[in-house]
């Protein structure tokens, strides 16, 4: 019995979600457009787009009021609901290299989850606009990514997360495969003594 709860733990979708965090590539001048989805009765929530390592401690950048279908702008970055699709773009122009931190996409809400971080880098170069939208990894992969740029590079750190994701899901793999061969094993044995 115990063996069965625990096999149904690693089966039940969202259980041990992982999430990795998004690369959005910018250059100097350029802008960045990037959608963040929510939920269905979030619409009447703050939106925001906070900038900073850690979710439960970052700086706000942009925010909405409690009303529904806004579009706020402050300085170069503006932030438009569209309450409709249940989604919010934030648009960043005129980008310099201070923007490259990490970012999130949140709705004010208690019972809001976060989605993963979004890793801003910014290159020298010509003006492009670089879009991105979110998705949760569990429902849709790893989101799409548009840049209009060659990649000269990009920061370690990223990598080392995804390093990390890909032991996770090698980890939950082959705990599936150890709990499926003892629960076979296990059958096994009850019909033959």
């Amino acid at each position: 019995m115990c063996l069965s709860s625990a096999f149904l733990l690693l089966c039940l979708p969202g259980y041990f979600t992982l999430s990795i965090p998004r690369i959005l590539k910018g250059t100097m001048g350029g802008t960045l457009v990037m959608e963040c989805r929510y939920n269905v009765g979030e619409e009447g929530h703050r939106k925001f787009w906070c900038r900073g390592p850690n979710w439960t401690d970052c700086v706000r950048v942009i925010e909405t009021e409690q009303m529904a279908g806004q579009e706020v702008r402050r300085g170069r970055v503006t932030l438009r609901d569209n309450p409709r699709e249940h989604l919010f773009h934030v648009i960043t122009e005129d980008l310099e290299e201070g923007d490259a931190d990490t970012y999130w996409c949140r709705v004010d809400r208690a019972t809001s989850v976060p989605q993963a971080p979004v890793a801003v880098t910014i290159f020298p170069g010509s003006a492009t606009v670089s879009m991105m939208t979110t998705e949760t990894l569990a429902s849709m992969g790893t989101p799409a990514l548009t840049s209009h740029m060659a990649s000269p590079g990009l920061p370690a750190w990223p990598f080392l997360f995804f390093a990390s994701f890909l032991f996770l899901v090698l980890l939950k793999v082959s705990l599936f495969l150890s709990f499926s061969y003892a629960a076979i094993w296990l059958a096994w044995l009850q019909r033959h003594l």
